[in-house]
């Protein structure tokens, strides 16, 4: 069976995922009482943190009501007849390398665009898009975008690289 033929992971890995989900959703719950309430009225320290951990929860609840009908229509069948479900490797080893590699350019100095811009591409890469001028092109875009906004709007510092400097100061 080919790389193309492959029909995704299975219930025990989509339920994994809807698990872990959960435990981090959880984490982060923890994390919000441990910090203080804000001292005005309004939007809090702990505001963002209640979203991402409510949103976590539905994406866990996603996973694992789609491991639940995964499962029931595996119910019954031998596994003779369901025939291998192989792992898109080369799909895995992009994303991965492209999380890599954003870890590596942050390290060093790169710099959030740039370490944004090459996860973009290797995780469009990852889903079919050739990497030509297109890939690179959208993810610098929305990774200068997103580093303008949260340093300018938002007033927080994200790792600043040599095009950060030279665009933003």
């Amino acid at each position: 069976m080919s790389d193309s033929e492959t029909n995704g992971p299975g219930w025990h890995a989509t339920a994994t995922v809807g698990a872990v989900l959960f435990g981090l959703a959880a984490v982060i719950g923890y994390d919000v009482t441990l910090i203080a309430p804000a001292q005005a009225v309004g939007v809090g320290p702990t505001a963002a943190m209640r979203i991402v951990a409510l949103l976590l929860v539905v994406l866990g609840l996603a996973h694992v009501t789609k491991a639940l009908r995964m499962r029931a229509a595996l119910h019954g069948k031998k596994t003779s007849e369901l025939g291998a479900v192989l792992t898109n490797r080369a799909a895995l080893g992009w994303v991965l390398g492209g999380l890599i590699g954003m870890i590596l350019i942050l390290q060093f100095g790169g710099g959030f665009v740039i370490g944004s811009t090459w996860l973009f591409v290797s995780t469009a890469r990852a889903f079919g898009q050739a990497i030509r001028i297109k890939s690179p092109a959208i993810g610098f875009l929305l990774a200068a975008i997103v580093f303008a906004f949260f340093t300018r709007a938002l007033s927080l510092s994200l790792p600043a690289g040599p095009l950060e400097r030279l665009f933003l100061g």
